[in-house]
């Protein structure tokens, strides 16, 4: 086993003190979960209300999922958006993809009021596609985007490829030709197994570093109503009407609303003294995966990128899976004080489900089976891999949490309005995670927000 080191994690320099809680306190929102979905929830909540906002962390900030992910900043769903259209319509569907993508905008918000420095890197990044499959369903998945009144998104084919005349000429306008040769070199491959390319807004960062940022601002600009305790677990929520009351540490905290925004599988309870019970149905809504990422560094000037490639096996984006043959690059310029700065190169695509009823472990070592299927896809489908002696600097995992619906969890609690969700990252956690909060301020200000595909009543129908 190989210890689970993440070069986001690495890159923390952190002079703040843990505080945990060690009194009973009062507030008007208590949120449990101090990565990035919890923190901009903090940021939003302090910024668009007058609310008393207290942050609660069961280790440190930013040191789960969001130190332990895959560093990229992408607006797509791990489904299909015909599947999304099939469960709840075109309407809502389209708006629930145009509220993930306008988290763009969100996020450059909060970078330009708290003066963030922590590097975001923008750019077109890419996706390869090999069979005719997986080309038909993001063509289809395309018209409705048109139908949907969202921009189509660029899907490139090699001209000439024996498949194209299987292509119902209903995608005609659909797509674009271009040489073979052209799209491999886009993908940074060799492999001409790829036949087509998908080409989107995409970018990279460190969302522990960014995480950790946004935190140190809000303690300066909020003083008087934010309050922030790490290593501090809640063990039991009990529900009433109209407020709540958590323990944690030991100790009685008393609150107007509850907000968890965790990956869903935290040791405590949830007892609702205003109705039915929700503690048995929460704990099953969320379903663990852990994901293996591992990373090198090379020398060089290249630009940053993402590219996810899809094998031969992993032919369809269902409920269930990416598929067994999926794995995803990034390249982004990365130094730690007193090293000089290179690229690293971070590859993911191996997870194994986590057990029903089984604790994640981060400490546990990284799997060597899991490095070793990196190295071997890097082998056969990375040009620029620069051969199996190459020492990889870090190799970690991460839980992630997956709705049942594989849609991101935004709302308040149908059978008690008090509890609030921002959960389920799905893989691709931090633009929806914006959203989220954004949704969830809104909410907590007392707004009335049109239906939505991430209220938890709707999901839960």
């Amino acid at each position: 086993m190989l210890p689970n080191t993440s070069p986001w994690i690495a890159q923390l320099n952190r002079t703040r003190p843990v505080v945990p809680l060690d009194e009973d306190l009062l507030a008007d929102v208590v949120i449990v979960g101090g990565g990035i979905a919890g923190i901009m929830t903090a940021y939003a909540t302090l910024r668009e209300t007058n609310r008393a906002v207290l942050l609660i962390e069961g280790t440190k900030v930013a040191h789960g999922a969001t130190g332990h992910n895959a560093g990229q900043l992408v607006s797509y769903f791990e489904r299909s958006f015909k599947s999304l259209v099939d469960d709840f319509g075109l309407e809502l569907a389209s708006e629930g993809v145009r509220a993930v993508e306008n988290a763009w905008t969100l996020l450059d918000e909060v970078i330009d009021e708290a003066k963030l420095t922590t590097p975001i890197h923008r750019f077109t990044g890419y996706a390869g596609l090999c069979i005719t499959e997986q080309l038909i369903e993001h063509l289809e998945d395309n018209r409705l985007r048109v139908l949907g009144g969202l921009a189509a998104k660029r899907i490139v084919l090699a001209r000439g490829w024996e498949g194209t005349a299987a292509i119902p000429l209903e995608y005609a306008g659909l797509y674009e030709e271009a040489e073979h040769e052209e799209i491999l070199g886009v993908l940074e491959t060799t492999s001409r197994k790829y036949i087509a390319m998908i080409a989107e807004d995409k970018g990279c960062g460190n969302s522990a570093l960014l995480a950790e940022e946004v935190l140190g601002y809000l303690l300066v600009a909020y003083p008087e109503r934010f309050r922030l305790h790490e290593e501090t677990l809640v063990s039991h929520v009990r529900l009433h009407e109209g407020r709540a009351s958590l323990t944690a540490n030991g100790h009685d905290v008393a609150a107007a609303h509850v907000v968890l925004a965790t990956n869903g599988f935290e040791n405590f309870t949830i007892t609702n003294d205003d109705g039915p019970d929700i503690n048995t149905e929460f704990h099953h809504e969320v379903q663990g995966l852990i994901g293996y990422m591992a990373g090198y560094l090379e020398e060089g000037t290249a630009s940053p990128v993402a590219i996810s490639y899809y094998g031969k096996s992993s032919d369809v984006r269902s409920n269930d899976s990416m598929g067994d043959d999926y794995f995803y690059l990034t390249r982004r310029p990365f130094h730690q004080t007193g090293d000089e700065a290179r690229n690293l190169i971070c590859v993911g695509g191996p997870d194994k489900e986590l057990p029903e009823l089984k604790t994640y472990v981060r400490s546990d070592g990284c799997d060597e089976k899991y490095r070793d299927d990196i190295t071997e896809f890097l082998a056969n489908d990375y040009k620029r891999y620069p051969g199996t002696q190459t020492p990889y600097k870090f190799c970690w995992h991460g839980l992630m949490g997956y709705t049942r619906s594989r849609v991101r969890l935004v709302g308040q609690e149908p059978l008690n309005p008090v509890l609030h969700y921002n959960l389920g990252c799905n893989g691709v956690g931090l633009l929806p995670s914006i959203m989220g909060a954004s949704r969830t301020a809104r909410l907590l200000n007392g707004d009335t927000l049109p239906p939505s595909i991430f209220d938890p009543a709707l999901q839960k129908d």
